[in-house]
């Protein structure tokens, strides 16, 4: 049961990936909404941080094992781009000043990471 995701496919030569980091309970959840990689943690900046480094060994493990391209776009569970779209749009409309969220877009190019 795949989820349609509207956006570019990646390859290894480029693409972007998109994070986020929101508070849940008492923690921070981080994603990597383009490779399905998630943590949890108490420091929202080190979560960012970390999931960053994730993904960036993911992606650079790919390239130099010329692994498939599918394995770029390897989307996060609907749950957590649901959560990542509101965030945007709470933003946009600046409905809250302080955001409970903290986002990234990372595009990266053949010459990055």
């Amino acid at each position: 049961m795949g989820m349609k995701i509207e956006r570019p496919i990646n390859t290894k030569k480029k693409g972007t990936i998109e994070f986020l980091v929101y508070k849940e309970g008492k923690t921070f959840v981080g994603v990597c909404l383009t490779f399905d990689i998630i943590e949890e943690g108490n420091n929202p900046e080190k979560l960012m941080e970390s999931i960053q480094e994730a993904a960036q060994g993911h992606l650079k493990v790919v390239r130099e094992k010329n692994m498939p391209d599918d394995l770029l776009n390897r989307y996060a569970p609907k749950e957590y781009w649901d959560i990542y779209y509101k965030a945007i749009e709470d933003i946009k409309s600046k409905k809250s000043i302080k955001s409970p969220y903290s986002f990234l877009i990372f595009p990266y190019a053949s010459r990055t990471v």
